[in-house]
């Protein structure tokens, strides 16, 4: 195995996911990156408000966004198990709003130097281009996003 010398070493790797089996190739490769260079691993899930609005109508509306964020923390859990299990030092948050401003705002909060996220997320499912998220990551990022 040849081993490559890296000419810049990340500290914080931000890898957004929304659990979807497209997402998590990016987690998979997020993990082999903070792995290389003994960085911190992020995981982000966004309940996506866009979709599901942010002003609830119904109490169980907000039920809802309640469950979603419950079920977000689990899965991010067996996530950061996996981590842990493989070494890697990682934490998790789940946020609600707007997907690409709550992962470019935690970027920022938390010093963040390089985004790896899925080229599409579930609903990208049977498209062969990037996703919108993605997308608009990619183009206001201040670091490097690797779409994988």
């Amino acid at each position: 195995m040849t081993h490559i010398k890296l000419w810049y070493v990340y500290t914080n790797i931000l890898v957004p996911t929304d659990g979807s089996d497209l997402a998590e190739r990016g987690l998979e490769h997020g993990m082999e990156l903070a792995r290389e260079h003994g960085a911190h691993l992020h995981i982000l899930f966004v309940v996506d408000e866009s979709v599901y609005g942010s002003t609830p109508a119904l109490s169980s509306y907000e039920a809802f966004l309640d469950k979603m964020a419950d079920d977000a923390e689990d899965l991010a859990e067996d996530f950061i198990e996996e981590a842990t299990e493989q070494g890697i030092d990682s934490t998790m948050s789940v946020l609600r709003g707007v997907p690409h401003e709550e992962i470019l705002n935690y970027t920022q909060e938390n010093n963040i130097d390089a985004i790896v996220m899925g080229k599409r997320g579930a609903a990208g499912v049977g498209y062969p281009h990037i996703g919108s998220v993605t997308d608009r990551v990619i183009r206001e990022a201040e670091v490097p996003v690797i779409p994988v």
